[in-house]
């Protein structure tokens, strides 16, 4: 029987010890990353990747942020630098969404070997005229037929008859979503003079696009509390039967929710801006925006419980 002997570490500095076990999560996904299949895209969060899917091989895209996380003050882990690191596309919401990406976007616009080709969603809203004071950018639909026409040209493909089909995926995209916009405008304008609140401001792309607005929201960003002269306004506004309909989220306590209506009868539903129970298919984008509309309506429709 051969006996192999191996290297103790009883001897080995303590300082090298700690590089090794410090550096180890990060070379270990590099590893695991780099040998995945080629052409992988990587999404920051599940709302973009949805309109990646459109076009592009959902088993072919990455997403940074965990469903039940939100982007605006996620802490990047070493698995998910590994994978900022290989990646060869990248499709993000911009520095004001997820400032936790942006020092990996200047690192590769100054750099200009750099072999990852970066797609800045509020960047391109910029850049068509669109965007306003909500950061949410992926609930444009007029953005989200922009960045499909970009995914589309980045199909790993190679054959002509699968590029052609990429092109294809983008036009039915675009004309199924641009229908839904459509088909809930008339849907919901029945309904524009019930007043609702949501949880956070959102949402205003997408109301503004199937022509609703919401009285009111309870915080503008999850990260502020609301002052005490703003839940009073919006407690008073319940009290005047001005308000038909709540709209919580599923990422957040209803805590506020509840301090606010505090044993007022009213009508509930939620929304989830982040679209945490979705899967990647072609038509997921489109299903999810369509369940915001149907949701919001059956919850201006009911008689409260």
């Amino acid at each position: 029987m051969t006996i192999t002997a191996y290297p103790s570490l009883e001897n080995t500095p303590m300082k090298l010890l700690l590089s090794l076990v410090l550096i180890l999560p990060t070379l270990l996904a590099t590893s695991l990353y780099s040998s995945a299949a080629e052409a992988r895209i990587l999404v920051s969060n599940k709302p973009l990747a949805l309109i990646a899917a459109a076009t592009y091989p959902a088993e072919q895209i990455d997403i940074l942020v965990p469903d039940g996380m939100s982007p605006h003050d996620y802490s990047l882990r070493p698995s998910d630098i590994g994978k900022i690191r290989q990646a060869e596309k990248i499709l993000w919401a911009g520095d004001h969404v997820e400032p936790f990406l942006a020092k990996f976007a200047a690192e590769a616009s100054d750099t200009e070997e750099s072999k990852t080709e970066w797609l800045d969603a509020t960047e391109l809203m910029q850049e068509m005229k669109l965007y306003g004071s909500d950061p949410h950018v992926w609930l444009s639909p007029e953005l989200a037929i922009a960045i499909s026409e970009r995914i589309a040209a980045w199909n790993p493909a190679v054959k002509e008859a699968d590029i052609a089909q990429a092109k294809k995926d983008h036009q039915v995209f675009a004309t199924e979503l641009t229908n839904l916009v459509a088909s809930s405008k008339a849907q919901l304008a029945p309904l524009k003079g019930s007043g609702f609140f949501v949880f956070h401001q959102a949402y205003d792309y997408w109301f503004q696009a199937i022509d609703i607005e919401q009285l009111g929201a309870f915080t503008l960003s999850p990260e502020r509390k609301p002052g005490v002269r703003h839940i009073q306004t919006m407690r008073n506004q319940l009290q005047n039967n001005e308000v038909s309909c709540i709209l919580s989220e599923p990422q957040f306590s209803p805590a506020l929710i509840n301090t606010v209506v505090n044993g007022l009868t009213i009508n509930q539903g939620e929304l989830d801006p982040l679209a945490g129970s979705s899967v990647l298919t072609k038509s997921a984008y489109i299903d999810w925006l369509s369940d915001m509309t149907n949701t919001l309506a059956r919850c201006l429709k009911s008689e409260p419980k």
